[in-house]
C-alpha cells in the first residue's frame, strides 16, 4: 500500500468544481496518520486533492503555490487553472527518472469556466469534462460516480456526490479512511467544508 495512498476526487457541477478526499495515510498495513492532508488552496480559485506520499503531496503542494504567487507577482494577473495545470506537467515531466510519488487532480475557476484536470507522476495532463478520481480506492470511487453523475449537477447534487464517492471508498479500500474533506470551488474562490455540512451530505 505504499504509495499511491487513501482516495481523492474531482467533479465538475454547473458553476464550479467539487474536491473531495479521505484523511488516512498508511505505510504498509499500518495506520500512520488519521488527519493526513490531501485538499489544498494553491490560489484564490485554484485547487488541488493530491494522493500519494504524504511528504511528496506536501511539497508538491507547496511548489505550485510559490510557483503560481512568482507568476502573479511576474506578470500582474492572476495565473489561469489550465496554465497552472502546464506548469505542474512540466514539474512533474522534470523530475520524471526521480518521480514525485503522487498524483494529482488539479481545479478552478481563473478563467473563462471550470476546468478539472488530472496529472500523473510523469507529468502526463488529461482535462476531465466530468470528473475523475486517483488513489487506492479510485476504483470504487468511479463506480459510484459513473452510476450517479449528471451533466449540470446542481452544486449540492455535486458536492454531495463527490463526499459520496469518498464514504464508499473508504467502506472498501484499507488505505482509504478516517475522514472525509470536501472543498469547493466556484466564482466565490475555494472554500473547504466544515465538518458539520459534511456530515449532513453523508446522511
Amino acid at each position: 500500500m505504499f504509495g499511491f495512498q487513501g482516495t481523492v476526487v474531482g467533479l465538475r457541477y454547473k458553476g464550479g468544481i467539487a474536491l473531495a478526499g479521505d484523511s488516512r495515510a498508511t505505510s504498509a498495513y499500518v495506520v500512520m496518520s488519521k488527519s493526513a492532508e490531501k485538499l489544498f488552496k494553491i490560489q484564490d480559485k485554484i485547487g488541488v486533492a493530491i494522493s500519494g506520499s504524504p511528504g511528496d503531496t506536501r511539497k508538491l503542494a507547496d511548489i505550485l503555490e510559490t510557483e503560481s504567487n512568482l507568476y502573479e507577482l511576474r506578470r500582474k494577473k492572476d495565473i489561469k487553472t489550465d496554465s497552472l495545470a502546464s506548469l505542474a506537467s512540466n514539474l512533474l515531466h522534470s523530475q520524471r527518472m526521480f518521480p514525485y510519488i503522487t498524483s494529482i487532480i488539479l481545479a478552478g475557476t481563473s478563467g473563462e469556466e471550470p476546468k478539472l484536470f488530472s496529472l500523473d507522476p510523469a507529468g502526463g495532463k488529461l482535462e476531465e469534462e466530468k470528473f475523475t478520481s486517483a488513489g487506492t480506492g479510485a476504483s470504487v470511487a468511479y463506480g459510484v460516480l459513473e452510476q450517479n453523475y449528471e451533466k449540470d449537477m446542481s452544486p449540492s447534487e455535486g458536492i454531495r456526490l463527490a463526499t459520496k464517492s469518498i464514504e464508499q471508498a473508504i467502506e472498501r479500500d484499507a488505505a482509504t479512511g478516517d475522514n472525509v474533506v470536501v472543498a469547493k470551488i466556484d466564482e466565490d474562490g475555494y472554500q473547504e467544508l466544515p465538518e458539520e455540512e459534511i456530515k449532513d451530505l453523508l446522511e
